[in-house]
């Protein structure tokens, strides 16, 4: 049976728009979207082709669990900065990353920081709703967005960074990389690390892999490929992928989550967003704030 932590399942829902998404706009849609619900859950079970958003996947009942296990947690030091706009890392975090080591499953404890992490997929109205949750909350956020989502959904990259949040790459199609070979993996990559960069202009530093909550030799020798020297994982993964409800992903989150903690939430799904108030609210009662990735590094 294999280990909840990732949905392997490429890009789920989609709603592509035409032209470039203004802010208002897809508010706008947002509302619509909410009220209606009906979004799919994930699968590690199934591959589905992302050009289609009605494909369906068996999901296999499996284990529940609160914290991801496996990398080691990675401790960097040097002084707190801000990125900019457009989610560049500062001196200290390009250090970090642009030397090759273990996945980094956390930042360091010492701050009382958090990042919230989102794998990037799903229809475009939900993104807009979990960015105005954040700009309510004075949240920043990272968002590994699939390649194939970004090219799909016009302004949903530009969006992201006009809230001041971080934007990395989760591979094109969001095939599971632990069945991939090696070409199939440096192709995943380079493809999501191109529209990345059509969406910010660099690859910029961040990627995490998708399909697993951590990565192999194969996988970080492709990532190094496209500029890549580190993987990012989590330590916090409430399963929000699977639908649980609010509730259960906002109880999830807060009792998991400590200084440093890099937690591991989805785009594309109804429950999520409507958790998130809470679970930022929770954040502040803990004396503890939601940075991007590249702040949580510095």
């Amino acid at each position: 049976m294999k280990k909840a932590g990732d949905d392997p399942r490429p890009v789920e829902g989609g709603h592509p728009a035409t032209g470039r998404a203004s802010r208002r706009a897809l508010l706008a849609a947002a509302a619509g979207v909410l009220g209606a619900g009906g979004v799919a859950a994930c699968s590690t079970s199934t591959d589905v082709d992302a050009s289609t958003s009605s494909g369906r996947a068996s999901r296999a009942p499996r284990a529940m669990a609160s914290v991801a296990p496996s990398p080691a947690r990675v401790v960097p030091s040097g002084p707190h900065s801000s990125p900019d706009r457009g989610g560049s890392a500062t001196r200290t975090q390009a250090a970090l990353l642009e030397t090759s080591g273990p996945d980094i499953q956390a930042g360091p404890p010492g701050a009382q920081l958090v990042a919230l992490t989102f794998h990037g997929a799903g229809p475009a109205a939900l993104t807009a709703a979990v960015l105005e949750v954040a700009r309510a909350h004075d949240a920043r956020l990272t968002v590994f967005a699939v390649g194939r989502w970004l090219r799909a959904t016009p302004g949903v990259g530009q969006a992201i960074l006009a809230g001041g949040h971080d934007l990395g790459n989760h591979t094109w199609s969001h095939r599971p990389m632990g069945r991939l070979s090696a070409a199939e993996a440096e192709l995943e990559v380079s493809r999501g690390a191109a529209a990345v960069a059509a969406a910010r202009g660099t690859a910029g530093l961040l990627f995490r892999p998708s399909g697993t909550p951590s990565s192999t030799p194969l996988i970080r020798d492709a990532a190094r490929a496209s500029g890549y020297h580190r993987c990012i994982s989590y330590d916090v993964d409430p399963h929000d992928y699977l639908d649980p409800g609010p509730a259960a992903v906002r109880d999830r989150t807060l009792s998991a989550v400590r200084a440093g903690s890099i937690v591991s939430l989805h785009l594309g799904h109804a429950g999520t967003v409507a958790a998130l108030p809470a679970i930022l609210a929770g954040l502040r009662t803990k004396g503890l704030k939601a940075v991007t990735i590249s702040d949580l590094l510095s």
